[in-house]
């Protein structure tokens, strides 16, 4: 086992940028670069790794890489000293056609070792690009692995890397799950994707199958709620768990991966869901989101044609109740009334409700068991400015008012006391808020939309 990496690829500690690890593949021994193809985790052939000699980026060689399958390979450092919390940065210059990434092996529990790999940098050319990219370690470890995994490349350049620098980037951040949901992106990409964190929250529900996982909570409304992918711990809803992961988009949801340092804080923790309207299930701040529905009506029975899904409406429009956690039994018929409770859950480009059990379907049989709150109107919805609240049986009752914005800021509070009252939203900024109304026995939710 070759752990000191010798001149050009030197192993290098205690500096003032916090170099570990520095390769210009200037030394060459067998074939290899000095420093370079550890196995098992290097498990690129020996015939794929050359010398290259003309067009260096400094120096008087390089590595050139191939691999032209579509399936990654990886090109692995000697063994080397990782740290528990710490972020490594990675940098080196390549030219050439095909992809390659950074990874980390540690030796963690989970993922055979791995860290979650950074994302492909697609090179096409002869000029060389600078990339630098970061991966976390979990782990503190003697027999720490850096990784390039490269795939696609194309002949006769292949993939040519030099000086490749790796240095000590500092701790893992430890982030709320607001901070890894909350985005301006149309796309509704997270800001941290990409990035391994230290996060936490409630488990608000479980997702069963092999790309399954769970769901965390951590406080209530828009952007408060996040799906952990992970297969190999085990909580049950109400845990409080804590986590190290990497933050990732899969099919248009944001998602934790790569989950490690797993600790269950506590148990039995309550969650409230987030009482929203029907017609807002789709919106992007409630992905995730442990919601609830209130006197929504059937409008889609469920059937083989809707796979076992059904469609519900509070008067604000429809939205889709799924069955990958519960099937909802008996199953819903249309006219019925229903109050719902589940995770807001996008999958195959769709926003479905999930309940989690039975009693997160509670049958109303008319407008007394949602309460007088039931019989409210609001409209013009859209609206430019004014928009007006008919309280129809709550006219008599002290309804409390709250306008909030898609970040769970309160916009507008206050009460209304008549038949007929209305709202001036004109100096609100376009968007979509969330206007509740609570009494004494009762809240109900309306999304509101402000357009100029």
């Amino acid at each position: 086992m070759r752990t000191t990496v010798l001149l050009g690829a030197l192993a290098l500690a205690g500096l003032a940028n916090a170099q570990i690890f520095q390769s210009g593949f200037e030394d060459w021994s067998a074939g290899m670069p000095d420093g370079w193809g550890f196995a098992p985790v290097s498990n690129l052939a020996a015939s794929a790794i050359s010398q290259v000699t003309t067009n260096v980026h400094s120096g008087n060689y390089a590595v050139g890489l191939e691999n032209a399958t579509t399936s990654h390979k990886r090109f692995a450092t000697n063994q080397l000293s990782v740290t528990n919390g710490t972020t490594y940065n990675v940098s080196f210059w390549v030219r050439g056609n095909g992809d390659i990434r950074v990874g980390l092996y540690d030796g963690r529990a989970a993922t055979a070792g791995y860290a979650p790999y950074s994302a492909y940098t697609t090179v096409n050319g002869a000029t060389w690009t600078h990339v630098t990219q970061t991966v976390s370690a979990v782990m503190t470890t003697t027999n720490g692995q850096f990784i390039l995994s490269i795939r696609n490349t194309v002949a006769p350049e292949n993939l040519v890397v030099d000086d490749v620098s790796i240095t000590e980037g500092g701790s893992i951040n430890t982030v709320t799950v607001h901070d890894i949901q909350y985005t301006t992106d149309p796309s509704g990409d997270s800001p941290l994707v990409g990035q391994t964190v230290s996060t936490g929250g409630i488990v608000s529900a479980l997702i069963p199958g092999t790309s399954g996982g769970y769901c965390i909570q951590s406080g209530t409304g828009p952007w408060s709620g996040i799906f952990v992918f992970d297969i190999t711990n085990t909580p049950a809803i109400g845990d409080s768990v804590t986590f190290v992961a990497t933050v990732a988009e899969y099919n248009g949801k944001t998602e934790l991966t790569g989950i490690a340092a797993w600790v269950a804080v506590s148990s039995g923790n309550n969650l409230v869901p987030f009482e929203v309207a029907t017609g807002d299930v789709s919106l992007e701040p409630l992905e995730s989101v442990l919601v609830r529905v209130v006197h929504a009506s059937c409008t889609v029975a469920p059937s083989g044609a809707t796979f076992g899904k059904y469609n519900v409406n509070d008067g604000t429009g429809d939205c889709v109740i799924g069955k990958v956690i519960y099937t909802t039994t008996p199953a819903p018929v249309v006219g019925g009334i229903y109050n719902i409770t589940g995770v807001d859950w996008y999958d195959f480009g769709e926003y479905n409700i999930l309940p989690r059990v039975a009693t997160d379907v509670e049958l109303a049989t008319g407008i007394r068991d949602a309460g007088v709150l039931a019989t409210v109107a609001v409209g013009p919805n859209p609206t430019q400015d004014l928009i007006h609240i008919t309280m129809g049986d709550a006219a008599a009752t002290n309804v409390v008012y709250t306008l909030t914005d898609l970040q769970g800021r309160s916009v507008i509070t206050g009460r209304f006391h008549g038949q007929r009252e209305q709202l001036d939203l004109g100096g609100l900024p376009a968007g979509t808020y969330q206007l509740v109304l609570r009494n004494a026995d009762s809240a109900r939710s309306f999304g509101v939309q402000v357009v100029h």
